[in-house]
C-alpha cells in the first residue's frame, strides 16, 4: 500500500521517496525512489519537506526532530492489536503527540477521533491495483458451480482469525467435497495449518498481487475473511471483489462500510466457523444471489483507485504546511 501511495504521488508530481532497512521488495513491479538505509538512526530528515511515520516507533523516535513536519500514516488499530502489546508504552506515547495522523478508511478516522479528541485524523481512503485485479471474461455469469474458496492472510496476526476461516473451510469440504481450499499467505505456515485442519490442496507463500489476481480468476470460487473488529480495512476483500469473485465477511464495521448499500457481500457473526460455512453454503447453493453479489463486488471495487487517494494525501500535506508556512511542497 505504502509503495502504491508513493507511485501515485509521483504521477502526480511529487517528489517521493521511500526509506527503508530491507531491500528493494522482489513483488513490486512499479517504480519508486527508494533508500535502502535505517530510518530510525540514518534518515536526513532535514532534506523532506514532509516526513510520514509508518509505524508508532518511527513516529515517536523521529518526533524530535521533525515534529512540525511529521505524519503519522496509520493502517490498523494500533493500540489494540495483540501482536503490539509488549511496546504498548511505545504506541501510548506515540499517539499523545500532536501530529497528523492519516487512515486508510472513514470508518478508522470516526474511532480515533472518537478515542483521542485531541488529536487529529483524516482519512486518505484505500486504492486497488486495477491493472492486478479485473474480472474474468465470464466473472458475472455464476453459472458454474463453485470449485473453491480462496482464504487470504497471515496465520500470525491475531485480528485475521484465519483458524476461524480455516474450520469453516472444512465444514464445507464435509459438504461439498470436491470444493478445494486455496491458501495464500506471506509466510509459509502450512505445516501448521494443515496440523490444525488437516491437508490443504493449494498453498501459495510470498505471491505478488499481480499473482494473487491471477490466483482469484482462476476456477470459480468464492472469498472469504474471517476477520475481527480489529481488521483496519481488509483490501484483500475489494481485491476480490474487483475479480468478479463473490466474497463471505464477517460483520465488523470495517467490512460494513465499504460502500451503501452493503449488499456486496454474504456477512458472517465474528469469530464463529459455522456462521462463516453457513454464509458460504449461502453463495454455494444459489447462484442468482452470487450473481448479485459478483455484480455489486465489481461496482464497489470500481470506486477505490489510488489517484484518488494521491489527492487525498496531498489535501494533508496542505495540512502540515498551514502548521508551518514555512514548508514548500
Amino acid at each position: 500500500m505504502v509503495f502504491r501511495q508513493a507511485e501515485a504521488l509521483m504521477k502526480r508530481g511529487c517528489d517521493v521517496t521511500i526509506v527503508c532497512h530491507e531491500d528493494y521488495p522482489d513483488w513490486f513491479e512499479g517504480m519508486v525512489t527508494y533508500r535502502k538505509v535505517n530510518p530510525l538512526n540514518a534518515l536526513d530528515a532535514a532534506f523532506y519537506d514532509i516526513v510520514i511515520g509508518t509505524t508508532p516507533r518511527l513516529v515517536l523516535q523521529l518526533y524530535p526532530k521533525v515534529h512540525q513536519r511529521l505524519v503519522h500514516l496509520i493502517q490498523g488499530y494500533e493500540p489494540d492489536i495483540v501482536e503490539f502489546k509488549p511496546y504498548l508504552d511505545i504506541v501510548r506515547k506515540a499517539y499523545a503527540l500532536p501530529v497528523i495522523r492519516i487512515t486508510v478508511s472513514e470508518t478508522m478516522r470516526h474511532i480515533f477521533s472518537q478515542r483521542y479528541p485531541e488529536q487529529q485524523f483524516i482519512s486518505a481512503g484505500q486504492g486497488l491495483e486495477s491493472d492486478y485485479f479485473y474480472p474474468h471474461p465470464n466473472a458475472t455469469t455464476a453459472e458454474q458451480p463453485v470449485d473453491r474458496v480462496f482464504l487470504i492472510g497471515p496465520l500470525g496476526i491475531s485480528f485475521k482469525q484465519l483458524h476461524v476461516g480455516l474450520t469453516a473451510c472444512r465444514l464445507i469440504q464435509r459438504q461439498f467435497p470436491d470444493i478445494k481450499l486455496i491458501r495464500i499467505s506471506p509466510v509459509d505456515t502450512q505445516a501448521e495449518e494443515e496440523a490444525m485442519v488437516g491437508p490443504i490442496e493449494e498453498y501459495h507463500v510470498h505471491v505478488s498481487p499481480k499473482n494473487v489476481g491471477h490466483i482469484l480468476r482462476t476456477g470459480n470460487g468464492i472469498f472469504i475473511s474471517s476477520s475481527d473488529a480489529g481488521e483496519g480495512f481488509g483490501l484483500p476483500a475489494i481485491e476480490a471483489m474487483a475479480c468478479g469473485v463473490p466474497v463471505v465477511l464477517t460483520d465488523i464495521l470495517s467490512y460494513r462500510t465499504f460502500a451503501i448499500p452493503c449488499d456486496y457481500a454474504e456477512f458472517a457473526r465474528c469469530g464463529d466457523a459455522v456462521s462463516l460455512s453457513d454464509a458460504i453454503r449461502v453463495l454455494i447453493d444459489d447462484p442468482v444471489k452470487r450473481y448479485r453479489r459478483i455484480r455489486r463486488g465489481l461496482e464497489v471495487a470500481a470506486q477505490f483507485s489510488y489517484d484518488r487517494v494521491a489527492r487525498d494525501l496531498e489535501g494533508v500535506f496542505d495540512s502540515v504546511r498551514s502548521r508551518n508556512n514555512s514548508l514548500s511542497i
